[in-house]
């Protein structure tokens, strides 16, 4: 519709404005009157035509008690304007992170608030024409007092990186007769892994195919010296060797490679980037579930060997980061 779309634009517009004025925000942020705005709520609007309206009355009729009561009434319109203005003002964010989400889950965002209004009393929504977030409230201070905790859900659409939408953060207390607001742009970033999904199961281990490697024989008999690659365990590089001027290589025995699982990327039998993407996920999940050690190779990395949360982590970062482009 013509008016919604006039809005709009001149929603985006205030924005941008406000966004240069304000200049860019950093933690901890101490909102300063200078940026918050305030205009009156269909309430206040209402109840400044009624007292309009009773003035008119008044001056009409010459009377004294009519005007005694307008006038009582617009000097508590005007208290309650600062009163609603310097509720926000004051309010300091002290830190905001957002936590990494699989795609079709949800982004935490948290923000640390120190404030004179109650979690409660505040109300959130993004500056585009998304759904406002659904957010919650935990008004218990944290450990290291850094505030009341509000939570703000925004739906993971997609996998890669993720930022911080700008806030609009807003209250109409304590009367109700005037909002007022201000804009949050928090440099806050996370990212989005891709979805876990796939029918196949995990790659079998060495000798039992999938492109997997066997190398038969006891678990102290020496295999081979390979090349390091990002991942490796410092403990397995061969530092005598290195001492001597030869390359950063590494000791690889024979039950090392039997206990790898090889997730390859461009080894999957499976059509397209996102689909090949979301099975890696998914095994890499059910290999860290299962405290397993695996070896994840993506096209134009350098492969990621190892086992425990922090591999896992890596992974799934490598996964979310990845160009989405077609497959040649």
């Amino acid at each position: 519709m013509p008016a919604l779309r006039f809005a709009s634009t001149m929603r985006q517009r205030m924005l941008r404005w406000a966004l240069r004025r304000q200049g860019p925000d950093r933690l901890p942020l101490h909102l300063k009157p200078r940026r918050i705005y305030i205009l009156p709520t269909r309430t206040g609007w209402v109840f400044g035509l009624l007292v309009f309206t009773m003035f008119l009355a008044g001056m009409n009729y010459g009377n004294g008690l009519a005007l005694l009561l307008t006038f009582w009434l617009a000097a508590f319109a005007l208290v309650a304007m600062i009163q609603t203005q310097r509720s926000l003002a004051g309010t300091i964010v002290r830190d905001a992170g957002a936590e990494p989400a699989f795609a079709g889950g949800e982004v935490a965002l948290t923000l640390h608030l120190h404030s004179h209004l109650s979690p409660r009393d505040m109300a959130f929504d993004t500056s585009d024409a998304a759904p406002t977030p659904g957010w919650r409230a935990d008004t218990t201070d944290t450990a290291d007092s850094r505030g009341d905790a509000v939570t703000l859900m925004f739906r993971a659409a997609r996998r890669g990186p993720w930022r911080a939408p700008v806030l609009r953060l807003s209250t109409v207390a304590p009367y109700g007769l005037f909002r007022t607001w201000t804009w949050l742009a928090l440099d806050v970033q996370t990212l989005v892994y891709p979805k876990p999904e796939g029918d196949l199961p995990l790659p079998e281990l060495p000798g039992a195919g999938n492109g997997s490697r066997h190398v038969a024989g006891s678990l102290d008999e020496l295999a081979a010296l390979r090349p390091f690659r990002e991942g490796d365990s410092p403990r397995q590089v061969a530092w005598k060797a290195y001492a001597r001027g030869a390359p950063l290589l590494v000791r690889e025995y024979q039950g090392q490679s039997a206990a790898r699982r090889e997730f390859d990327f461009d080894t999957l039998p499976i059509q397209g980037t996102e689909s090949r993407l979301s099975q890696l996920a998914r095994w890499i999940l059910d290999a860290a579930a299962q405290d397993q050690r695996w070896t994840l190779r993506l096209p134009g990395r350098a492969a990621l060997t190892g086992a425990g949360p922090d591999h896992r982590r890596a992974c799934l970062a490598g996964l979310a980061s990845l160009e989405a482009e077609p497959l040649a």
